[in-house]
């Protein structure tokens, strides 16, 4: 491309939950019009979520396609066509010291610098975030959109 061309904006879904001294990473980055496509099948996977044991479990939506582990990843599923796929990590890291809501906050943070977007104060993090239950689990979910090309977008080890 072009010096100076504009990059196409990119629309990143994520999501985390943390259970003991693990945090859960579950995201989504790719072009606007396709990522925003999987909003609610997005949505519906971290409602479905449930552990056995220590690992998390979930049910697909429909059309969609898991792998099975992979370096850093404990799962990378599959959406769209077959031929070209977008990916949706599932990553486990463990939680580094300090308080849940800061971990939370430093993470979104994290995923906002990836997008270009400004970062938030702690008072801001429940308009800019949604709490989904999945029986007695709550996960935190962002839905961003950057306001050109995204950083770290293929990285499994920049969740």
């Amino acid at each position: 491309m072009m010096a100076g061309a504009e990059q196409p904006a990119q629309r990143m879904l994520a999501a985390l939950t943390i259970r003991g001294s693990r945090a859960w990473f579950f995201k989504a980055i790719g072009p606007v019009d396709v990522i925003g496509g999987q909003t609610d099948a997005f949505q519906a996977l971290l409602k479905s979520l449930r552990f056995d044991g220590d690992n998390p479990a979930w049910d697909l939506p429909e059309g969609w396609r898991q792998r099975p582990a992979s370096g850093m990843r404990f799962a990378t599923l599959e959406f769209g066509p077959a031929d070209a796929p977008q990916e949706l990590t599932v990553i486990p890291l463990e939680v580094s010291a300090g308080g849940e809501a800061d971990y939370i906050l430093a993470n979104v943070n994290r995923w906002r610098q990836q997008m270009q977007l400004d970062q938030i104060e702690a008072g801001q993090l429940n308009t800019e975030t949604q709490q989904i239950k999945a029986g007695d689990i709550t996960v935190t979910f962002v839905d961003l959109q950057s306001r050109g090309a995204a950083t770290g977008a293929g990285g499994a080890e920049r969740q």
